[in-house]
């Protein structure tokens, strides 16, 4: 039996439903969360008689997750049975965790970030995020977040309902839609204005006029690439953490440079490969390693760009790791400041292209880590760290 069960409370001014309907708020409700910690609040569940347990026995009847840390550390203080589930872990093995070791490997999904959010909530600021977590047995998991504080028996806590997959199904939706957006509206516009450019290229003569047909031709080549990297974000959005497989990242390195080389004959493209390490990954891992090397190419000012790829392991992290290394001009701040989730773009602080951006969605839908040094003497390094499968 779950010892949890045995944890009834022993002192209480109220006696304590025994139906789940007349604890339990509907899914309908329209603040549901709220009235669950109105719930515990409210039913003065009092004294526990374990003192691992806090949450209420009745809770373990809900579908979705629910997790009780502590508001300084983040911590699990206690689970029900479908938390338990999403996880894949036991409420005692979460207890004893980091919420970092049970976060997908990413800059944007870190242990500091989820404290740092417990802790704002304990502070009076309620959070509702999406959040990827990497269960048990390694797959990667979207879920939506709602944090709240609560008081359980005299002591002070965060709540969190973790919902499975909402999160990831609300992307997968607005992603559709806008890649529905751009193949048949702004493509169709695209070819319009190239159509009409074209015949006034073939008329003009004068060299103001040349120029601005020229611009307008580049300007409508630069949007079609960018309708090319939303079909592209499109369809690394549809594969899930189940997709996700075992791949040999020296092999992939060399079939991608292989393509890019036809498409650059003049640059100069070495391979290094310092251990042969395997990834969990997908098709994804393609796309974030050429939009790498072919900005390498496309930024350096010499006529014959020179790029060297390393295929090593970080032991320290378990991660197999990609670097691209460039003798090009540095990458501008601004554009590594916008992969930041909380950059605020404006008229005058703004990235300029969508390589980078497309580059880390890759990264991150792989729960990998995209990273950005400079080389020495002259040049850029962008590393691209991907999961190593568990060892058997």
């Amino acid at each position: 039996m779950n010892p949890r069960l045995e944890a009834v409370p022993t002192v209480s001014s109220h006696t304590v439903p025994t139906q789940r309907s007349d604890i339990i708020p509907s899914r309908k409700h329209p603040n549901y969360f709220g009235a669950i910690i109105n719930q515990i609040q409210h039913n003065n569940w009092g004294v526990i008689s374990t003192r691992e347990s806090v949450l209420p026995p009745m809770f373990e009847d809900l579908d979705i997750g629910i997790a009780v840390h502590d508001p300084e550390t983040g911590a699990i203080v206690d689970v029900n049975d479908s938390l338990e589930q999403l996880y894949g872990y036991s409420a005692a093995e979460l207890r004893e965790m980091e919420v970092g070791e049970y976060t997908a490997p990413s800059r944007d999904f870190s242990h500091k970030e989820a404290v740092r959010r417990i802790q704002a909530v304990a502070d009076g600021t309620p959070q509702e995020f999406d959040w990827q977590i990497e269960r048990a047995n390694g797959d990667l998991q979207w879920v939506s977040v709602t944090l709240k504080a609560t008081t359980i028996h005299g002591q002070n806590y965060v709540i969190a309902e973790v919902d499975e997959g909402a999160g990831y199904q609300d992307r997968q939706q607005r992603i559709q839609l806008l890649h529905r957006i751009v193949r048949h509206n702004l493509r169709n516009k695209i070819n319009v204005i190239q159509g009409h450019a074209e015949l006034l290229e073939a008329v003009v003569e004068d060299d103001a006029s040349v120029e601005s047909v020229e611009a307008i031709l580049e300007a409508a080549m630069d949007v079609q690439g960018i309708s090319d990297s939303v079909t592209t974000l499109e369809e690394i959005g549809r594969t899930g953490p189940t997709q996700h497989t075992i791949m040999d990242l020296p092999r992939i390195t060399r079939s991608v440079l292989d393509e890019i080389r036809g498409g650059y004959p003049d640059a100069d493209i070495d391979v290094v490969v310092e251990s042969d390490v395997r990834v969990i990954a997908d098709s994804s891992v393609r796309y974030a390693l050429a939009h790498a090397v072919e900005n390498a190419i496309e930024h350096d000012n010499e006529d014959q760009p020179s790029v060297t790829v390393t295929v090593t392991t970080d032991h320290e992290t378990d991660q197999g790791v990609v670097r691209v290394v460039d003798e090009g001009p540095p990458i501008p701040d601004i554009e590594i400041d916008v992969l930041n989730e909380d950059f605020e773009p404006s008229s005058t602080r703004h990235g300029s292209g969508v390589g980078l951006p497309l580059m880390q969605a890759c990264v991150s839908t792989l729960g990998g880590e995209l990273s950005f040094a400079e080389n020495d003497p002259r040049g850029n390094v962008v590393s691209i760290a991907l999961p190593r499968p568990e060892p058997v």
